[in-house]
């Protein structure tokens, strides 16, 4: 067998494989037509070296869809996937219409974040880009443009949900009153190009990377949005006992070179002046000022900790004061 022919042979394998990988991973969006299901996740294996992608988008429920659930914007983040497959599982009866969105596909069949950019940092997107994620970030802007949505992730920093809303948009701060999640976070002020900045969408951190308990709850989350919404009907309804509502406005920039670091700090548990936040062969390092750690990790980022943060209080209402225009 000559070269070519063994490396075109071993392309195929590796095309099979993956792509029956995937077909694990995707086919609880698909119902139980295994061979439907196959096929169509082959195609999108195809989506990874083609020009033509789109998001993959399944309805639930009677009438035009005005809830959506969006998963897998970062290929190798499949907790809201699960989640999914988890609520369809028990065959929920849809009282409302209903998109469930991968908004990723060709980045999740590689199991890859993403493949040119980050995706949930190029919004609004742009259908003539070259790079995969904006072209898809503008068709998923398009497909929620009449939705409230939740958009589901997992970080690497906290077991505990987190909620990021945008400033300036009092549907979104609606939404996550509903939801039983105890942080909520305001990231407008330093974060650029995010799904949240879209409309009335609410980004969700689950929970750690490949926890089971992140599945959990991320579809204890999806469940109560749902529920809130008038699409399935949950008993009894799930709040939070108390949510907390903060803002972050600065990054945490880690040391340059010095990978010994150690983290101190706990999120959500304010650093007070002078308090040491972190630690590595080359020294402590303390914090200038008071702040609230957010989102932040040894191995989250690769340039920074996470964010500086503060409080601006318990309830919605406080969150309106703070992240609203008087005129909304």
């Amino acid at each position: 067998m000559s070269v070519t022919a063994f490396l075109t042979v071993f392309a195929e394998f590796v095309k099979c494989v993956l792509t029956y990988r995937a077909y694990l991973s995707w086919s609880p969006l698909r119902g139980s037509n295994w061979r439907g299901d196959f096929q169509h996740v082959a195609s999108m294996f195809d989506q990874m070296f083609d020009q033509d992608i789109a998001p993959d988008v399944v309805e639930f429920g009677p009438g035009d869809a005005d809830l959506a659930v969006v998963c897998n914007m970062h290929g190798d983040e499949p907790t809201g996937a699960r989640a999914i497959n988890r609520l369809l599982e028990s065959s929920p009866e849809f009282e409302r219409g209903v998109k469930f969105i991968v908004a990723n596909p060709p980045a999740s069949i590689s199991h890859r974040r993403s493949l040119d950019v980050d995706m949930n940092r190029v919004f609004p997107g742009d259908s003539d880009s070259d790079d995969r994620e904006r072209r898809l970030a503008a068709q998923l802007v398009t497909e929620t443009a009449d939705c409230d949505t939740i958009s589901v992730h997992t970080t690497h920093a906290t077991p505990e949900p987190i909620a990021f809303v945008p400033e300036g948009d009092p549907r979104s701060l609606e939404i996550v009153s509903q939801l039983p999640i105890t942080y909520v976070v305001n990231e407008t002020p330093v974060v650029d190009g995010s799904f949240s900045s879209t409309g009335a969408v609410v980004s969700i951190e689950a929970g750690k990377v490949q926890q089971p308990s992140a599945v959990v709850k991320a579809e204890m989350l999806i469940r109560a949005f749902l529920d809130d919404g008038g699409a399935i009907s949950e008993e009894p309804p799930m709040h939070a006992s108390t949510t907390n509502y903060f803002e972050i406005y600065d990054k945490v920039e880690k040391p340059h070179g010095d990978e010994s670091y150690e983290l101190l700090a706990r999120n959500f548990e304010r650093v007070e002046t002078g308090e040491a936040y972190a630690k590595s062969k080359e020294g402590i390092l303390l914090a200038d000022e008071p702040f609230v750690p957010v989102l932040m990790s040894h191995s989250g980022y690769d340039e920074i900790f996470g964010y500086r943060g503060q409080k601006v209080g318990e309830s919605v209402e406080d969150a309106k004061e703070a992240w609203l225009d008087d005129t909304k």
